[in-house]
């Protein structure tokens, strides 16, 4: 059976502890498509420093050219208004009919789940990766899968707090994703 794995976000920016995610979940699941989906607005989040989607979407890119592997699946960004997983994943279904689908989350969105958009059709659709950073969880449901990774303390909030006071943002995203942020003047 087909295996596509689904990793959405804002990625605003994408940073080093994405790229760690992709890289293990692919890993471990070796999936036959491994789907990165950039958010056009996510409803759980409160918006905060709007940055214009193809910088966002570049970015992305950067960090699919550094893994040598996954699609930038522009659903979301296309579909515009408020970016729902549920949608998204119906529409991939409708692309692999008889594939497994797999949904990458952090343990953040884990304990939001009860909050989400058709959730309990969602969950009959997909299986959750809830990939632990720090935290170590045990399901006792068949849609949940717990993959653990290395602690990173990095968040793009915080990326983009370090950029308007003009600190280094070295290693916290992928060296090409810097240079990108560097010369368009990103988060300044």
């Amino acid at each position: 059976m087909e295996k596509v794995v689904v990793y959405g976000g804002h990625f605003n920016p994408i940073h080093s502890a994405h790229e760690m995610i992709i890289s293990e979940v692919n890993d471990r699941i070796n999936p036959d498509y491994f789907y990165i989906v950039p958010s056009y607005i996510s409803p759980l989040k409160k918006a905060s420093d709007p940055l214009n989607t193809k910088h966002r979407i570049k970015m992305v890119e950067l960090v699919v050219e550094n893994l040598g592997f996954g699609t930038v699946y522009l659903n979301e960004i296309e579909r515009k208004g408020q970016s729902y997983t549920y949608d998204t994943m119906v529409d991939i279904k409708q692309k692999h009919p008889n594939a497994k689908l797999f949904f990458v989350i952090g343990t953040d969105q884990f304990k939001q789940l009860d909050q989400w958009y058709k959730i309990e059709a969602l969950k009959a659709l997909v299986t959750f990766i809830v990939v632990n950073r720090g935290e170590t969880h045990t399901f006792k449901c068949n849609n949940m899968l717990a993959i653990e990774i290395p602690e990173m303390a990095i968040s793009s909030t915080e990326i983009r707090k370090r950029r308007q006071n003009n600190q280094s943002i070295h290693m916290w995203v992928p060296l090409n994703v810097e240079q990108y942020i560097t010369e368009e003047d990103l988060y300044g």
